[in-house]
């Protein structure tokens, strides 16, 4: 299967009183400043169902990690994070705003 590198989120609110936010979709591709296709959160779950694998890279440490689901407690919906690496750089929420327009 394939790997794919998000690049870019966009990030809904959670809700009051959380707040935190989800990402609702990603853009993919090897430009780190610019996103070659645009992901929804269902398209990208039904990839890793599919086995592809979706990373991050970190601009400044040049260290990936893995893209994982998990369930919010608060909404109960499966969502998206980056893998537990404690490098700053390559979390999906350091990540710049995918702009579609």
């Amino acid at each position: 299967m394939a790997q794919h590198r998000i690049v870019c989120t966009v990030q809904e609110p959670v809700g009051h009183p959380h707040t935190d936010a989800h990402i609702v979709s990603v853009g993919t591709g090897n430009d780190p400043t610019k996103a070659d296709l645009k992901w929804s959160l269902d398209g990208v779950l039904q990839a890793m169902d599919q086995g592809h694998i979706f990373f991050t890279k970190g601009e400044r440490s040049g260290k990936t990690t893995l893209v994982e689901k998990y369930v919010c407690a608060y909404c109960q919906r499966t969502y998206i994070r980056s893998g537990p690496d404690r490098v700053e750089d390559n979390n999906l929420d350091s990540l710049y705003r995918c702009n579609w327009e």
